[in-house]
């Protein structure tokens, strides 16, 4: 069988039905980007300015961190996380970076320089100085169900973590997310550990 060769206005007709056919798989291209991206900022691109020594060397004052406002959505903090944690209830209300030491349902112990978890020894491999103040945590504080103990990496310097009273221990509702990457300055970009 031979094809019948299609006319100046059916070759037009299919020509401008290809373009339409491209046009349309850009636009939904472009539409995809740009919903992967706010994707993106949304859930990974918070930043937050370092304000104090509290987390040296970890964080370092003035440093630009990112967080990842999904990883709460997806599962539970996980045990030597840094996150950003609201204290207090209003939105004004400060933001720490703290690192959680201690997981809901857990007992947190500082004794003779040392934090134990239910009783054994946990190695905090951020800082290897005996903590000087207890605090709260002398005795041994157990946490419910959504609370979680945070703790400043420079520790023997700074005491706005769970050790005290005014903070003590942190509600899951209060972290706004896991410190992930140091955006800022460009020579200490790097992910946070």
């Amino acid at each position: 069988m031979r094809k019948v060769p299609l006319s100046k206005k059916q070759k037009r007709a299919e020509k401008i039905k290809k373009t339409l056919i491209h046009v349309g798989i850009w636009l939904l291209g472009l539409l995809i980007v740009i919903a992967l991206g706010v994707f993106a900022v949304r859930g990974f691109g918070i930043k937050t300015v370092i304000i104090d020594q509290s987390m040296n060397p970890t964080l370092q004052n003035e440093d630009v961190v990112l967080l990842n406002k999904l990883s709460n959505k997806i599962g539970s903090p996980k045990r030597m996380d840094v996150v950003a944690v609201r204290i207090g209830a209003s939105e004004n209300s400060p933001t720490y970076v703290r690192r959680i030491i201690g997981l809901p349902g857990e007992t947190v112990q500082i004794k003779d320089g040392k934090v134990y978890i239910d009783d054994t020894e946990l190695e905090l491999t951020f800082n290897d100085a005996a903590i000087e103040n207890a605090g709260v945590a002398e005795k041994g504080e157990t946490l419910g169900d959504n609370e979680y103990f945070v703790l400043c990496d420079d520790y023997n310097n700074n005491r706005d973590d769970s050790r005290l009273d005014s903070i003590g221990t942190i509600d899951s509702d209060q972290i706004l997310g896991k410190v992930w990457l140091i955006r800022s300055p460009l020579s200490r970009l790097g992910l946070v550990h």
